[in-house]
Order: structure tokens, then sequence, then C-alpha cells
């Protein structure tokens, strides 16, 4: 049995199809079998949304014929079930429902706007932390480009989550909220005072591990990684140093965006939001007291990927 998700956000829109014959292998997205398919295709919405408040015509028609590419891939490979979603830009566009209402009639695709709430979860849904962590905090923040979706876990059980319009590509067309940049980093450091201080009637005095979602820190994990095993053989790890990323943050500030591309290998639709991006991670980083970053393999096709499965 096959199932796919797609996930439309604000810098691109993603096809993941996977077989559920590979159980535990199911929802990660990182690996693709040869009866499985991963398609990535940049479109930049948010550069619609964020600079003029709505979804483009252009930008229609590409995400139309993508859809329909998409509706044509999942056919072909026998999808059996799957869930479309699109986030931050399409519900920020005073045009997003008609968009996405539009799509849906030339794909034949049932795409639906999901909540920033919606969003936090799946991209929760399919993480199990570490045995020897059970009893930590868990604080996941899901940078994107039109919003960072924040979110606090103990024990499974979720504590806090809200969705901040604080998004790399809202800095890249300077839609940034300074309001909600304040209440980005209040919320912050309201959790980090909560499970530091003694009276606080959420805290046991468990460690919190930052957990980083997003392509841009994806990126910035394999990127160091890669950096690490020319220097250590053998190195692989499921996190990055925040001091590591302070490094890189501090070099991508020098840099023009052909440069960027030049030196780390990256498009150019993802070379531009990846200074803003680390950006957002580090503020997050620097509210918590945190030294390192857990990157795992998740995120919201991960998740729905993940549901799918669950209800066979």
């Amino acid at each position: 049995m096959k199932i796919a998700a797609i996930d439309i956000g604000s810098n691109a829109l993603r096809l993941c199809i996977k077989e559920t014959d590979y159980g535990k292998l199911i929802a990660s997205t990182d690996e693709v079998h040869s009866d499985e398919y991963y398609e990535r295709v940049p479109l930049k919405s948010g550069m619609d949304v964020f600079a003029h408040g709505r979804i483009l015509p252009p930008t229609k028609i590409k995400l139309a014929f993508a859809l329909q590419h998409f509706a044509k891939i999942m056919y072909d490979y026998g999808v059996d079930a799957y869930r479309a979603v699109a986030t931050s830009a399409y519900r920020d566009a005073e045009n997003g429902q008609d968009i996405i209402q539009a799509v849906n009639e030339m794909s034949g695709l049932n795409v639906e706007i999901i909540s920033g709430e919606e969003e936090a979860r799946l991209t929760r849904r399919s993480f199990i932390p570490p045995q020897e962590q059970a009893d930590d905090y868990f604080l996941f923040a899901d940078v994107g480009g039109g919003s960072t979706e924040l979110s606090l876990v103990r024990h499974g059980q979720l504590l806090y989550s809200h969705s901040f319009q604080v998004g790399s590509m809202r800095y890249r067309c300077n839609n940034q909220s300074p309001e909600e940049e304040v209440a980005l980093d209040n919320k912050v450091a309201e959790i980090k005072f909560q499970i530091s201080n003694p009276k606080s009637q959420i805290n046991h005095f468990a460690p919190i591990n930052y957990i980083g979602v997003g392509g841009c820190v994806k990126f910035m994990s394999k990127y160091l990684n890669k950096e690490k095993r020319s220097k250590e053989e053998g190195v692989i790890r499921d996190y990055i140093l925040v001091s590591d990323m302070e490094r890189i943050y501090a070099d991508l500030q020098t840099k023009t965006v052909d440069e960027i591309v030049s030196s780390y290998g990256l498009p150019h639709e993802r070379a531009d939001i990846l200074a803003p991006a680390s950006s957002i991670f580090l503020r997050i980083a620097h509210g918590i007291g945190a030294q390192t970053i857990t990157v795992p393999p998740i995120g919201v096709r991960n998740g729905i990927l993940a549901e799918l499965y669950s209800k066979i």
C-alpha cells in the first residue's frame, strides 16, 4: 500500500510517496526507496503574500501545473491514501482560500489550508524521544518562510503551542512584525523561566531539548556533518552546536546571495533565506540557553505520513 503527503509551504511544495511495507521507515522522507518518490518544486508563494498580501496569477498557474504533475505521479504510483496541506503563505493571503479552491478544481486534488496549530501538531507527530530523555522537556521550533511554530512537550503531553508570524521570507520581504518578534522572544523567556524557577508549577528541573525543524536547519545539519567528517572520520550527529551555527551565520552576513550559492552549494531560492532562518533559530537558542540544536528527520509531511500509516 502506498501513501503520500503534499506540503505546500511559503518557499516550495513537496510530494513524498512512501510504501507502507517498510514499517518504521514510513515517516522518514530523507530515505526514498526504488518504489517510492520525492520531489520538491520551488515556488516562493510567500514572496507574493509578504510583498503584496495575495497570491499573484503567475504563482497560481505554477501551483496548478505542479499539483497536476503531482496528481499524475500519485496515479502512476498507485497511491491509496494521501493528505495535501498548505501552510503560512496561504493562511495569510487575502485570496488564499480562492486560490486553493481553484487549483483543487484544476488538479483534482483536495488541498486544505491548515492552521499554525495543526502545522505544529503534524510536525511533532512523527517524533519519538530517546528513552534516556523520557523525562526531559522538548521545545520544537519549526521555522518556515512565513511563520515559526513553537511547541513545548513533556512525557508526550503538549504544554504549549503557538504559531508566530516570524519567518525567513518575511525578513526577505521586509514584512516582519516587531510585535510578533517581541511576542516570540517573550514566550521563549517565559518558558525558560517557568522550567528553571523552583516556584513554578511546570518545573521539575528537567533539561530543555531544543528541536530544530525546517529546510534551513536540515541543510545546516548536513553541511556541518560533512564539515565534521572531513576533520573527524565517521562523525555523524543528529544535532548541531549553536556555536557552529553562530559561526556560519556570521559568515553568511558577509556574503551576497550569489556568494552563498557558490560557497555553500545551495540553490538560489534557498540561499536567500538561510541567513534570516538561522537568525530565528539562534534567537530561540539564546533565549533558552541552548548549546545544541537537535535536528531529527521530522516535518509536516513526515507527520502526515505517520498519521496515514497509523490508520491502516
